[in-house]
């Protein structure tokens, strides 16, 4: 008799687990409508001696993303330098920040080389931001790119780190907004590409104490 009921509370158990396992995931997956309350438009155009022009982005491409907390700009210096930085921020959407490669290669892009990075911080707050660097080729155009994920205050080039931060801190009531970084610079022959990369990294740390006050 005992054992009987042992075995019904046992089972009991197990399905009220399966059950807050269930919730838990269609929580963690849905599609969220909330507004962002923090818009990143606000984050300089002007950086040091940096200006930036903004690039369209079409309604279909927002849709996709599915945030207006996006934007694409182009940086230019005196002297004739030029950074593109893109930024797809949500406060609760984590469907928003994916990797850039599928986007390259769906337009019709060459992924010509794709390894792990990093730059350093000027801030001894933080450690070196690493980042996947990523070399594309589309006719006669060559870019090499640089991408990391912020969730909250962290740092990460890992697409699966993030995700899983992004869950940790919703579960734990955190905030867990989240954001893709991506720059980029062109490279116009083979034997520019670290000089390329050199650029990115100064244009990086150049950056970063924005994205830490404009991307919270």
């Amino acid at each position: 008799m005992k054992n009987k009921t042992y075995d019904k509370n046992h089972i009991l158990i197990i399905a009220l687990m399966l059950i807050s396992a269930a919730i838990s995931w269609h929580l963690y997956f849905k599609v969220y409508s909330q507004k962002d309350t923090v818009s990143i438009h606000s984050f300089p155009q002007k950086i040091a001696d940096w200006s930036a022009e903004e690039i369209p982005i079409s309604r279909q491409d927002k849709a996709i993303l599915e945030t207006d907390n996006v934007f694409v700009r182009r940086y230019t210096n005196p002297r004739g330098e030029e950074a593109y930085l893109f930024i797809v921020y949500s406060q609760n959407n984590r469907k928003v920040s994916h990797p850039p490669e599928v986007c390259y290669t769906g337009s019709g892009a060459t992924i010509l080389s794709n390894v792990h990075d990093s730059f350093s911080a000027d801030s001894s707050a933080l450690k070196d931001i690493k980042v996947n660097r990523v070399t594309v080729e589309q006719g006669r155009e060559r870019q090499i790119f640089f991408y990391w994920f912020k969730v909250g205050d962290t740092f990460t080039p890992n697409y699966w780190k993030q995700q899983g931060l992004i869950a940790l801190k919703s579960f734990l009531g955190q905030p867990s907004s989240s954001a893709l970084i991506r720059i980029s610079i062109s490279a116009k022959k083979e034997e520019d590409d670290a000089n390329a990369a050199q650029k990115l990294k100064d244009f990086g740390r150049m950056i970063l104490p924005y994205l830490q006050k404009y991307l919270p």
